[in-house]
C-alpha cells in the first residue's frame, strides 16, 4: 500500500530520477550544481508542507503536534538556506566548483538545532524503574560509541589531516551533527513515547547520518567534481521528504486499527545492536581504505568497546529475565494456592454454583448439590438446566433466563422448585448473571441455596396473618381485606353470632367452648361453597362473603341453622348450638357500613329468637 500512495509514489520516482541524473553523470557541472541547489530548496519546501500536514492529524497527542510544527519549522529554515545558496551559485555563472556559503552551513545548522531541541523537550513515557534507566544508560553508550567510532574515522582520515584547519574546522562540524543526531536517534528511539514511527523514522535518521558525513566531507579533499556532493546534499533532502508522509500515513493506519486489539509491545530496542554493525562497517571501511592506521586502531578499540557494552547488556538483560522468571514461578505458586483455596470453598460450600451455558447445558457444578438435592454430581453435568426444574416454574424461569442469555452481564433473582432424590420438591433462591465474556468461566454463573424450610416458615406465617389460629377459617383482617378487593362492586355478607355460647362456657368449661367453635367451623364449612369465605371475625362472631348473591345467601343461612340446631357430640357433651344469622348487601368498598347493616339484622333474629323462646 505504500507504493501506492497519491503523494509517496511520486516523490520516490522523482528522487530517482533526479538521482539517476547524477549517477549516469548527465549534463555539465554547472548544470549538476544549479539543479542541485534548486531541487534542495524545493525538497525543503516540501518538508515543510508534509510536516504541517502530519501536526493537523486528529487526535494526535499535544506534545506530537509541537514536534511535528517545530519540524515544519525547520523545514523554512532549510529552505531559507539553500535559497542562499542557490543565489549565491547563480550570481557566479562561472563557477563549477561545489562550495557551501557560510549562511546556507549556519542554517543548516540552526534547522539541525531546531528538530534535535524539539526531540530533547518531547516527553518520555513517564517515570523509569532503575533496572530500566541501567538499560536505557548502557543502550544510548553503544550507540554513542557507534557514533564516537564514526566521528574518529572522519576527523582522522587523510584528506582531512591535510585539508588544513578550515577543513577540519568544517569537519568537526560535520562531525557534531553526527553526534547530536546519535543524541536525537537515542532520545526519540529507547524513550518508549516517540512522536514518530519506525516507518517515518528510518529516513529521517538515515537524512542526518548521511548529511553529517556529507558536512565532514565536502570541505576536504575526498570528493572531486560535482557529482559526490551534490548526492550528499540532496540524498538527505529526499530522504527527509518521504519521513512526514510515511508518518501521516502510519497515523491513518493507526486510527484504522482503532478498535482493534493492541498489539504487544516490543520490550527490546534493535538501535544498539545497530550500533555494533556501525562500529564493525567502520572498522572495515577504514582498513579496506587506509590500511592499519591511527584510524584503524581508534575504530578497533570503539568496537572492543562497544562489544564490551553489548555484552554488559546482555548481562542486564539475563539478570533481568532471571528475576522476571522468579516472578512468574511466583505468581504461579500463588495462582494455584489461589485455585486450590477456591476448588476447596466450592466443594465444601453449603449453596449450590453451576455454569450454565447459553444453550442451557450445565458445563459445571460444585458437590454441593449432592448434599442439597441429592444424587450424583455426574447426573447433573451435561443435562439441560430446564429438565431439572418443576414443570409448573419452567415457563416463568425461561422467560428470566432468555433476558440473562441475550446480555452479558445482566442478572436475575428468582425462586423455583428442583426434585429431589426422594421424589419431594425442594425451593431454591437463584441468583444468575451472565459472565459469557469473564475468560475462564464463558457462561451464565448461578448460586443456588435451598430455601425449603425458609419458604415453608414464610408460607405458615402469611397463613396465620390471614386466619384464625383456633378455626383455621380466615379472619377479620383477610375477611376485610378480600371484600374491598371486589372494589365498587355489590357483594352480600352473613353475619352468624352463637346464641347461649357465655352459658356453655361458664357450665362446660373453655376446652369445650373452643370445641363448639370448632364445630360451628367445620359446619359453616360445609354449608358454603368453593365461591365463598367463611371467616371468624373474633369470639363467637362468625361472617361469611357470599360469592353468589343474597339469594345464595339465604341458603346458606338455612343449611346452617340446621346443621347446629342437631344435637352433636362435642367435647364430651351431647349439645345443640343455636345461632342468630343477619344478611346484608352493599357496595363492597363501604365494609364497614355492610358489616353495621347485618349486624343489625343478626341482632334483630337474636331478638325474635329469644322472644320466640318467651
Amino acid at each position: 500500500m505504500t507504493w501506492r500512495d497519491r503523494v509517496l509514489a511520486p516523490l520516490v520516482l522523482v528522487a530517482l530520477a533526479i538521482c539517476g541524473v547524477y549517477a549516469l553523470d548527465l549534463g555539465s557541472d554547472r548544470f549538476q550544481l544549479v539543479l542541485c541547489w534548486i531541487v534542495a530548496p524545493l525538497s525543503d519546501l516540501g518538508l515543510f508542507v508534509l510536516s504541517w500536514q502530519v501536526s493537523r492529524v486528529p487526535g494526535l497527542p499535544a506534545a506530537s503536534v509541537r514536534f511535528w510544527r517545530v519540524m515544519s519549522a525547520a523545514g523554512l529554515v532549510f529552505a531559507a538556506g539553500d535559497l542562499t545558496q542557490l543565489g549565491w551559485v547563480l550570481a557566479r555563472p562561472g563557477t563549477t566548483e561545489f562550495v557551501l556559503h557560510p549562511a546556507q552551513s549556519v542554517l543548516g545548522l540552526c534547522g539541525v538545532l531546531l528538530v534535535c531541541g524539539a526531540g530533547a523537550l518531547h516527553p518520555t513515557s513517564g517515570l523509569w524503574a532503575r533496572s530500566t534507566r541501567n538499560r536505557m544508560a548502557l543502550d544510548a553508550a553503544i550507540i554513542y560509541t557507534a557514533a564516537g567510532v564514526a566521528v574518529w574515522c572522519l576527523l582522522t582520515g587523510p584528506s582531512v589531516v591535510h585539508a588544513g584547519a578550515a577543513g577540519y574546522a568544517a569537519a568537526s562540524f560535520g562531525c557534531g551533527l553526527l553526534l547530536i543526531g546519535g543524541f536525537f536517534t537515542v532520545k526519540l528511539g529507547l524513550s518508549g513515547n516517540s512522536p514518530i514511527a519506525l516507518p517515518a523514522a528510518v529516513p529521517i535518521i538515515a537524512s542526518c547520518a548521511v548529511q553529517a558525513i556529507g558536512n565532514a566531507l565536502l570541505p576536504t579533499a575526498s570528493l572531486h567534481g560535482v557529482t559526490g556532493p551534490a548526492l550528499l546534499i540532496l540524498v538527505p533532502c529526499l530522504l527527509a521528504l518521504t519521513g512526514p508522509r510515511l508518518q501521516t500515513m502510519a497515523l491513518r493506519a493507526r486510527r484504522g486499527t482503532r478498535d482493534r486489539r493492541p498489539a504487544a509491545r516490543r520490550r527490546y530496542s534493535s538501535l544498539p545492536y545497530l550500533g555494533t554493525v556501525m562500529c564493525v562497517a567502520a572498522l572495515v571501511t577504514v582498513l579496506v581504505t587506509e590500511g592499519l592506521g591511527v584510524p584503524a586502531w581508534g575504530a578497533l578499540f570503539g568496537l572492543l568497546l562497544n562489544v564490551a557494552l553489548v555484552v554488559a547488556r546482555q548481562m542486564v538483560a539475563l539478570a533481568e529475565n532471571n528475576t522476571l522468571l522468579d516472578q512468574i514461578d511466583e505468581s504461579l505458586a500463588e495462582i494455584r494456592r489461589r485455585e486450590h483455596r477456591q476448588e476447596a470453598l466450592l466443594r465444601h460450600a453449603s449453596d449450590i454454583t453451576a455454569i450454565v451455558g447459553t444453550d442451557g447445558v450445565v458445563q459445571y457444578m460444585n458437590p454441593a448439590v449432592e448434599r442439597v438435592i441429592g444424587g450424583t454430581l455426574d447426573e447433573y453435568l451435561n443435562r439441560n438446566i430446564y429438565d431439572l426444574i418443576h414443570p409448573g416454574d419452567v415457563d416463568r424461569i425461561t422467560a428470566e433466563m432468555d433476558r440473562v442469555f441475550a446480555t452479558p452481564g445482566a442478572k436475575a433473582a428468582f425462586e423455583l422448585r428442583a426434585m429431589h432424590e426422594d421424589e419431594s420438591w425442594r425451593w431454591l433462591s437463584v441468583v444468575a448473571v451472565n459472565l459469557v465474556e469473564e475468560r475462564g468461566i464463558g457462561g451464565v454463573v448461578m448460586n443456588a441455596r435451598d430455601m425449603t424450610e425458609e419458604r415453608e416458615l414464610r408460607e405458615r406465617l402469611r397463613f396465620q396473618a390471614g386466619h384464625d389460629a383456633l378455626t383455621g377459617l380466615a379472619n377479620r383482617r383477610q375477611f376485610t381485606d378480600r371484600v374491598r378487593s371486589a372494589g365498587a362492586a355489590e357483594v352480600t355478607v352473613l353475619l352468624v353470632d352463637l346464641n347461649g355460647f357465655k352459658q356453655i362456657n361458664d357450665t362446660y368449661g373453655h376446652a369445650t367452648g373452643d370445641a363448639v367453635l370448632r364445630h360451628v367451623a367445620e359446619q359453616l364449612l360445609a354449608a358454603t361453597g368453593a365461591a365463598d369465605l367463611p371467616a371468624r371475625l373474633g369470639g363467637d362472631e362468625f361472617a361469611v362473603l357470599v360469592g353468589s348473591g343474597a339469594g345464595e345467601a339465604g341458603e346458606i343461612a338455612e343449611r346452617l341453622r340446621s346443621a347446629l340446631a342437631r344435637p352433636t357430640e362435642i367435647g364430651g357433651q351431647r349439645l345443640a348450638v343455636g345461632a342468630s344469622i343477619g344478611v346484608a348487601a352493599g357496595r363492597a368498598d363501604q365494609p364497614d357500613n355492610l358489616l353495621h347493616l347485618a349486624d343489625l339484622r343478626m341482632y334483630a333474629d337474636k331478638q325474635r329468637s329469644r322472644e320466640f323462646a318467651s
